[in-house]
């Protein structure tokens, strides 16, 4: 699996659920850095950090109300779209590395 497909798959997932997406967001937070990879850092790192507002307030959310084991309704129905969307235009932003490389 070349490393761009390993990103995509990840961004593809990453709205599942809001671990998945506090995961996602963590994981990515330096991959601008990989100029084999992103091609343009500060277009990757301004949308990113909309990736962390989602982040940061769906977070604050769920700790205000208390924790809940299972969060999904209320992820999917105020969340998961705009994290989709954010997360398929960050996985667009991507420079298949590999063949870069080759």
């Amino acid at each position: 699996m070349s490393v761009r497909t390993y990103w995509l798959t990840l961004s593809e997932r990453a709205s599942e659920d809001l671990f998945t997406w506090a995961a996602f967001v963590a994981q990515t937070e330096f991959l601008w850095q990989d100029t084999g990879l992103v091609q343009d850092a500060a277009a990757w790192q301004r949308l990113w950090f909309e990736l962390e507002i989602i982040n940061g307030l769906a977070l604050a959310k769920w700790e205000d109300q208390g924790k809940p084991g299972d969060w999904s309704p209320i992820w999917n129905a105020e969340y998961r779209q705009e994290a989709a969307t954010l997360a398929a235009e960050l996985g667009a932003m991507l420079h298949d590395a590999d063949s870069s490389t080759a």
